[in-house]
C-alpha cells in the first residue's frame, strides 16, 4: 500500500493510487486508509489530494464504507481533492454522492487537467489566506451596496437595501417575482445606475462607472431570459465572452497577419479550456440555436467564464432546467466557485438549490430586503417565513 501513496512536495499534493487495484471488501479499504491516515500524519500538515483511479473497481457493498474514510481523511488532511480516470459506474458514483452530501466532485479526463486544477485551488487559497491576513483574521468584503434605491419615475423599483459580499463565497439574493432581485443584479452590473446610495467595489467607490467599465473591473453576468446568438456557434458565442481581453487594433486586426495570428490563438485556448471544463466539447461547433435549453443556459455560463470575471451575477441559472439539468449547473457552479475563486452572485427560485450552495443569502420584498444571513438563519427567520415562505 505505501507504494500507492506519493508527497509531491513542490505541488503540496499527496497522490493516492488506486490503478488496477480492487476494493471487495472492508478490510481492504481500511487497510488503505489506515496508510494514507498514518503517511498524512507523519507529515503534520495537510495536503492536496490528488486520486488516480483508473481501472480501480469499487463494489457496491464497500462503497459507503470507501467514501465514509476517503470523507474522514479529507476532513483531517485536506485542502482539496481532484479525481482522474474515474470509470463511467465510478463516475456517476462519485457525483451522485457529492450532490447528495454537497462536495466538490472534481473529475477530470486527464492528469494534467488535474494538476492544472490543483493549481487554482492553491492560488485561490494563497489569495484568499493573504486577503484573511490584511483583513487582521476576518473574511475579506470584495463588495458592498449602501441604501440602494432605484425608481423608474413614480416607481419605486428598490428602497435603501444594502449588504455585503465576501469574497470567494456564494451569496444568493431570492424573493417573490417583482421583489427587485434582477433590479438589483442590474445595478450591481452597472446597467443601471442606482437613483441614490453608493456601491464599493475593493473598498472603492464605483456608483457611477457605465456598464463596460464595471465589466473592465471583473463582473460578468447571465441572463434570466437567454441571452446567446442563436446563429453562431457555441465556440464563436463563448469567443464574444473574449472581447475586453483581445490586444490589438482595427488595423492588426484587418490585416489578420502575425500578431493578431497570434493572439486569436492565445484566446481560443482560453475558450476551449471553458469547453473542457463545462463538457461541452461535443456542441463546439453546433449554432446554439439548435441545442436544448440546458445546453444553451450552460453556453451562456461559458461565456461569462470567458471573461474571466472576479465577481459572477448569476440570473436565475437554471430556470425551466429539468433535474438533472439542475444538478449539472450547480456542480459547475460549486465548480467554478471552487477551483477559480469565482466570487458569485446568484438569483435562483429554487430554495433546495439556494440552501446547498449559499454561504449567504438576501431576502428581498417589495423592493426592499426583509433579512439575510446564513441560510440556517434565513429559513429560520419568521418575517422570511411569513411574507415569503408562505407558512402561517
Amino acid at each position: 500500500m505505501r507504494d500507492r501513496i506519493t508527497l509531491h512536495d513542490s505541488i503540496g499534493a499527496m497522490e493516492a493510487d488506486f490503478t488496477g487495484m480492487t476494493f471487495t471488501t472492508e478490510a481492504e479499504v481500511e487497510e488503505f486508509y489506515d496508510e494514507v491516515d498514518r503517511r498524512m500524519e507523519a507529515t503534520g500538515k495537510r495536503w492536496y489530494f490528488l486520486v488516480i483511479y483508473t481501472d480501480c473497481v469499487i463494489v457496491p457493498e464497500v462503497w459507503d464504507r470507501f467514501a465514509a474514510r476517503g470523507k474522514i481523511t479529507n476532513i483531517k488532511y485536506g485542502l482539496g481533492t481532484v479525481r482522474v480516470g474515474t470509470s463511467a459506474g465510478t463516475r456517476e458514483a462519485i457525483r451522485q454522492r457529492a450532490q447528495r452530501e454537497m462536495f466538490r466532485a472534481n473529475i477530470y479526463d486527464t492528469r494534467d487537467q488535474a494538476i492544472l486544477a490543483l493549481g487554482e485551488m492553491r492560488k485561490r487559497r494563497e489569495t484568499l489566506g493573504g486577503a484573511a491576513a490584511a483583513g487582521s483574521g476576518e473574511t475579506q468584503t470584495i463588495l458592498s451596496v449602501e441604501e440602494i434605491h432605484l425608481n423608474f419615475g413614480g416607481v419605486k423599483a428598490i428602497t435603501n437595501v444594502g449588504f455585503a459580499v465576501n469574497r470567494g463565497e456564494i451569496s444568493s439574493i431570492i424573493g417573490p417575482n417583482g421583489a427587485g432581485k434582477s433590479s438589483m443584479l442590474n445595478v450591481i452590473s452597472g446597467f443601471y445606475r442606482p437613483s441614490r446610495g453608493r456601491i464599493y467595489y475593493e473598498g472603492k467607490d464605483r456608483t457611477h462607472l457605465a456598464a463596460h467599465d464595471v465589466a473592465r473591473l471583473g463582473f460578468a453576468r447571465t441572463f434570466q431570459n437567454i441571452a446567446l446568438f442563436k446563429g453562431m456557434t457555441t465556440l464563436d458565442n463563448i469567443m464574444t465572452g473574449r472581447s475586453l481581453k483581445i490586444k490589438g487594433n482595427f488595423l492588426t486586426d484587418a490585416l489578420y497577419w502575425g500578431f493578431a495570428q497570434k493572439e486569436e490563438t492565445a484566446q481560443r485556448e482560453r475558450v476551449e479550456r471553458i469547453i473542457d471544463f463545462l463538457e461541452i466539447q461535443a456542441v463546439r461547433k453546433t449554432p446554439v440555436g439548435r441545442l436544448p435549453y440546458g445546453l444553451q443556459k450552460r453556453v451562456e455560463l461559458a461565456r461569462a467564464l470567458a471573461m474571466e470575471p472576479k465577481v459572477l451575477l448569476l440570473d436565475e441559472p437554471m430556470a425551466g432546467m429539468n433535474v438533472e439539468e439542475k444538478e449539472d449547473m450547480v456542480r459547475f457552479i460549486l465548480d467554478v466557485n471552487d477551483q477559480w475563486g469565482t466570487t458569485i452572485i446568484l438569483i435562483e427560485h429554487d430554495m433546495g438549490v439556494v440552501m446547498d450552495i449559499s454561504d449567504f443569502v438576501v431576502v428581498m420584498d417589495h423592493g426592499g430586503k426583509i433579512a439575510e444571513g446564513t441560510p440556517g438563519e434565513v429559513k429560520s427567520d419568521p418575517v422570511v417565513i411569513r411574507a415569503y415562505l408562505g407558512a402561517h
